[in-house]
């Protein structure tokens, strides 16, 4: 009798907790475009997500620091695993509780779109918010028009005025 012993991988790639500066951004990207040549397609995917995500982090949380009272760098989390067949990219932050409202309405409308919509989404999201704080949402678009899977998210109730929104992405490694 042949025993088949089944390999489940869930492995952590990059967890980080803190201010999101750009600088920092970039060292994580540069260690994700260095991954293992064997998935060079989720690869590539993984790292423009990353800045997508990574970008609405520094940009948009609610949780912030000040650098010389100039500029504002979002504080937040990120979690980067690799499974076997996948990879799960992970952000969370904070923001006010009538923004994860929006946030949780957008990520219902984008997975329920095909790729035909997202793009016209995505052309709506370019025309109709320049500037505006939630310009944000083409990222979301983006994210699932690279890596073809629904967004995951979650709010948590922090109090009365804020929430911790998280959001995965799943990029397949075929």
């Amino acid at each position: 009798m042949l025993e088949t012993i089944v390999s489940i991988m869930n492995k952590t790639l990059l967890s980080y907790r803190g201010p999101f500066y750009i600088e920092l951004i970039s060292v994580f990207g540069s260690n994700i475009r260095n991954l293992s040549d064997v998935y060079i397609n989720a690869r590539k995917k993984l790292f423009k997500i990353f800045i997508e995500l990574s970008q609405n982090v520094s940009n948009y949380s609610e949780n912030f620091h000040m650098v010389n009272n100039v500029q504002r760098i979002g504080v937040g989390e990120l979690y980067l695993k690799e499974h076997d067949t996948f990879y799960l990219f992970t952000t969370k932050n904070q923001v006010k509780n009538s923004d994860a409202k929006i946030l949780a309405e957008r990520c219902e409308l984008i997975n329920a779109s095909n790729q035909i919509k997202l793009r016209q989404l995505k052309r709506e999201q370019r025309l109709n918010s320049p500037g505006e704080k939630f310009g944000a949402r083409i990222g979301l678009i983006q994210a699932v028009m690279l890596s073809k899977n629904e967004l995951e998210y979650n709010v948590e109730e922090i109090n009365d005025s804020f929430s911790h929104f998280s959001l995965t992405v799943k990029i397949d490694k075929y």
